[in-house]
């Protein structure tokens, strides 16, 4: 239950990053191929809170170059975000998770045009469950 990242215009601030777990990206998934960004493709949880990392998504929509903390630029956009993050933390009322659920009748095999070819899996009943997304 932590703030991630805040757009505000142009800019966009990181408090936290993290891809994956080292577990995960030894085993093959990577979310970030080919791309490795010192302290954003991260695989421990990191916290940038007290420095976050800034970026201008008009000239680096691809997040690759944050801005120079010792920079105007930064040091604007900073004054920016922190009244706007204090504002969020304020005036949050934390909800509860709507997407970490599991049904394995949706989680189901049934590609365009399988019914043409008599090829479909026939899905389970369905039967939601509360399930735990580590992403």
């Amino acid at each position: 239950n932590e703030l991630m990242a805040v757009r505000v215009g142009q800019y966009k601030s990181h408090y936290w990053t993290w891809s994956n777990s080292w577990e995960e990206f030894k085993s093959g998934v990577n979310f970030c191929p080919g791309e490795a960004v010192p302290g954003v493709t991260t695989h421990n949880q990191t916290e940038h809170a007290l420095q976050p990392l800034i970026f201008h998504l008009g000239r680096d929509p691809g997040e690759k170059y944050p801005l120079s903390v010792l920079s105007d630029e930064y040091q604007k956009a900073l004054v920016r975000f922190s009244m706007v993050v204090q504002q969020h933390k304020k005036d949050l009322v934390p909800g509860v998770p709507q997407l970490n659920m599991c049904d394995l009748a949706v989680m189901n095999w049934a590609p365009a045009g399988c019914e043409m070819l008599g090829k479909c899996l026939k899905p389970p009943e369905s039967n939601p469950w509360k399930c735990d997304w580590p992403h």
